[in-house]
């Protein structure tokens, strides 16, 4: 069961909590926005009722007068980000100083402390937030100026001790018993509990895998399969590297499956790795077989949205471009690449996060879970 906080009396339900009547009507009206945060506004706007009340009464009325009202500001506080700091803290970053009125967490959460800094509120919880697991928030906060908004949004579970991981092979092309894969290479012991692979960038993606905990020592290779058969064979293995069966898993690596997925762009995309959903890169690698079109609105990219996936990992920092902006020819011609014929990162693990990393095994030297072939595909 989970509980409401209300001031500093702890609700069992909704239906329990009471909410005080202001001194002013109140007109709420919901508005969804899809974000790395998922938020639910519920604007607050004062009725002409009260207004009119205000002019007709002016030595009774409780309200302001009039001009103190049009002073006031009446938009809603909005949330920013929300992010946990560490195992037991959740962040909430807004665009100006609120309080916090009552929260309700899903899974249940028990509240020990909210701290207010500036626009941030910090809130203490007795559970252990697990790495990578998504956490749900349903509170309803104020401003100096009485406006109350209701936010629903998701958080993450914090992760101390991620290691360093990097992209370490990508088969972006689809045989009958080959399909589609990105492996990573897993350099130092830790945990890979919330690290995220997306297929696209953190602002434009198609499918993404968040990584279960996954206790991994140095040398370990994940293998994320992104064209499921959806088969009882396919499972996450989280303790147990033999755990799944399917196509081109390894009894040797950790084998992870994009259930939704439908495999990778053949011509041009991005595979992008980051500690956490919307969190910072960690690892990028961008592809196109296309060339830089200066009469091209898009620089010569096939698509807008290859042309925001480029750019999105350019700007965080992902990946390092040859000139002055983002064009297709910063990124790695996968064209001689085939389903077994991969595209690898040098062995020795140099991250330039540039194309300069990276080569095309010959035909057959594709090694999902097993370290990289060091031979070039000559054509």
């Amino acid at each position: 069961m989970g509980y409401y906080l209300m001031g500093n009396e702890v609700m069992k339900s909704r239906e329990e909590i009471t909410m005080t009547a202001t001194s002013r009507p109140l007109l709420i009206a919901p508005i969804f926005a899809r974000t790395s945060v998922q938020i639910f506004q519920k604007f607050i706007v004062f009725s002409l009722t009260a207004i009119a009340a205000a002019l007709t009464y002016p030595g009774c009325s409780a309200l302001p007068e009039l001009p103190d009202m049009i002073d006031q500001s009446w938009d809603p506080p909005v949330l920013k980000t929300s992010r946990s700091l560490d195992r037991n803290t959740l962040e909430l970053t807004f665009n100006r100083s609120v309080n916090l009125t009552r929260a309700f967490f899903d899974p249940p959460l028990e509240t020990l402390e909210i701290r207010q800094e500036d626009n941030h509120l910090f809130i203490r919880v007795e559970e252990r937030l697990k790495p990578g697991s998504e956490y749900w928030i349903d509170a309803l906060i104020q401003d100096d100026q009485g406006n109350t908004a209701s936010i629903l949004a998701s958080f993450y579970g914090h992760n101390p001790d991620i290691p360093r991981v990097l992209i370490n092979e990508i088969a972006v092309n689809n045989s009958t018993n080959n399909p589609e894969f990105v492996e990573l290479r897993v350099f130092e012991a830790g945990n890979l509990g919330g690290l995220t692979l997306y297929n696209g960038s953190p602002r434009r993606w198609t499918t993404r895998k968040i990584l279960p905990e996954i206790q991994a020592e140095a040398e370990d290779y994940v293998i994320v399969h992104f064209r499921p058969q959806n088969i009882p064979d396919e499972v996450d293995e989280i303790t147990d590297k033999s755990a799944s069966g399917g196509r081109r898993s390894h009894p040797e690596a950790w084998d992870l499956w994009v259930w939704d997925g439908d495999g990778l762009p053949t011509t041009s995309g991005g595979i992008t790795l980051t500690a956490h959903p919307d969190g910072p890169i960690l690892d990028a690698f961008l592809y196109s077989n296309r060339t830089y079109d200066p009469a091209c609105p898009r620089r010569g990219f096939g698509t807008l949205a290859q042309f925001e996936i480029f750019q999105d990992v350019v700007a965080r920092g992902g990946w390092e471009i040859a000139g002055a902006f983002v064009v297709p020819d910063d990124g790695v011609d996968p064209s001689p690449s085939t389903a077994t014929r991969s595209i690898n990162r040098d062995r020795s693990g140099i991250n330039t996060r540039s194309k300069a990393d990276w080569h095309i095994v010959p035909t057959r030297g594709a090694t999902p879970g097993t370290p990289n072939s060091e031979d070039v595909f000559q054509p």
